[in-house]
Formats: structure tokens, sequence, C-alpha cells
């Protein structure tokens, strides 16, 4: 079993756990352990089921496994609180002196730099522009420890990193600007547009020798004989990351766009705001 694998089984159990010792589950409770449950399943689907093999010959496949592990698992997990509900395996004792440990006495805290949403953004958008250079991408491709144990890694902790300043998860305040928020997503929508339209429209190869099947390689189901259907699974490839990109990221303007009015009154109030701002600066 690859290492996130064994990190969705353990997480599993412990949602299961941790939820089976809370004294009340209302319902938000319960809508979030479901949610919980299903993020756990499917990060395992996507790096230790047969379909995670099936990534490592077809790029189609391996696509659809980049946008569950970076942005669906993710959201799941955030939006859910899973990882913040272990505290409820702790004994009661136990967890109020770690809580008060880590709300008041703790006396390392990290860079308001480091912890910030551009600086997520610039790692998530970095993460997934660099795993997707052919030099790179090749290499990790013939390789399955590279895969098991740096990028589906890298995919999970920049996706976490990142919707962590997006993603509610109730009873936790979303505290971050919406400016910020909104700046998050539209770079890495943009980001996502011009590496799928790199992927499809700005190039007529096959971007990645390791996809097409060599003489003397053992057949694979999914891998592609020729250059040609290499290019075309590549063209798939980048339909699916600008579509499922659209999946995760429409939800989550809309709730950005909830909160601006929500603060302003109406997305009118917004602009004209930021406008005499803007005018104020050029004035």
């Amino acid at each position: 079993m690859s290492p996130l694998g064994a990190v969705a089984v353990l997480g599993a159990v412990a949602s299961i756990v941790a939820y089976s010792r809370r004294k009340t589950t209302p319902l938000r409770v319960k809508c979030q352990f479901v949610i919980a449950l299903l993020s756990w399943a499917l990060l395992w689907y996507a790096t230790a089921s047969p379909f995670a093999a099936k990534g490592m010959v077809s790029l189609p496949d391996h696509m659809i496994a980049h946008i569950l592990v970076m942005f669906l698992v993710p959201i799941g997990l955030v939006g859910s609180g899973a990882l913040r509900s272990m505290w409820w395996i702790l004994r009661p004792d136990s967890r109020r002196r770690l809580l008060s440990w880590w709300y008041l006495r703790r006396t390392w805290h990290a860079p308001k730099w480091l912890f910030h949403p551009v600086t997520a953004t610039i790692v998530l958008n970095a993460v997934m522009l660099a795993s997707h250079m052919p030099r790179i991408f090749d290499y990790v491709m013939a390789r399955t420890w590279t895969m098991q144990w740096v990028v589906e890694p890298a995919f999970l902790l920049s996706g976490l990193f990142f919707f962590h300043f997006i993603v509610s998860s109730p009873p936790r305040v979303n505290r971050v600007r919406v400016r910020y928020q909104l700046f998050a997503l539209l770079v890495t929508l943009f980001e996502m547009l011009m590496l799928a339209m790199s992927m499809a429209i700005f190039t007529k190869t096959s971007w990645y020798s390791v996809m097409v099947m060599h003489s003397g390689m053992t057949a694979m189901p999914g891998m592609a004989r020729s250059a040609s259907v290499a290019f075309s699974q590549q063209r798939l490839a980048a339909g699916i990351l600008w579509i499922c990109g659209d999946g995760w990221a429409v939800p989550c303007l809309i709730l950005v766009l909830h909160r601006i009015v929500k603060k302003e009154g109406s997305l009118f109030a917004a602009l004209e705001r930021q406008t005499s701002r803007l005018s104020g600066v050029t004035g």
C-alpha cells in the first residue's frame, strides 16, 4: 500500500474513533463526519487502489487522481475539520492540556509571511506546474516510489495549505481577507487554464515520452501505443484538468462572492468602495 493509502486508512479509523467519543453529535457534526470519511475514501482510491496503478501509465487517469489528491480531498478534509476533530481521540484532561498549550502557552508561531494565503497560492501553483514539466513528469512516472513518496504527498500538503485559507470548517471562522481569497482562486484558475491550453492547443506533439509504449516494453492497459495516441490522451487530460478545475473552483468563487456580499451588502457596493479607494490612491 502507498504511504497516502495508509494515511487514508488510518485517517478514516481515527475519524471514526474521534466521532464515537463525542458526547453530542448535532447534524453539523454528522455531516462533517460523513464528508471526512468520503474524503479519506477518495484519497485511498486516488493513491492506493487499482485506479492509482492505472494512473501511472494513463495520462487521463493520472490527471483525475491529481485533481482528487490536490483539490477535492483537501477541500473535504478542511471543510469537515477532519484533522481538528482528532483532538477528540484524547482523554478529556489530555485534550484540555493540549488545547490550552496550543492556544495560550505556545511560544513559537509561524512567521506571517510563511503562513499566508499568497504563500500558499505560490506553493500550490509551483507544485502543480513543476509536476507537469516534461522532464520531471517522465522521471516521476518511471519511478513509482517517487510518485508515492514525493509527488502525491506534495499534492496533498499543498492542497491542505491552500484551502485552509479558502474553505471554512465550522465552528472555525474564516478570517482571511476576501481579496486574498479571490486572488488565490483567480491565480490558480488562470494557471490551470494556461497549463491545459499548453497541453492541448499550444503544442502538436505529446510532451511525455514515458506515456508512449516503446519496443521491448510490456503492454500496459491504458498506455498509448503511438505518439499520436499519446497526444490524444494528453489533450483529453488537459480537458479533464480544466473541466474538473471548474468543478471545485466555481463553488469556491461563489462562496467568496457570498462573503463579499455579506460584508459589503452587495457586489456593487464592494466595487464602488474599491474604485473609490483606487481613485484616492491615484489622486
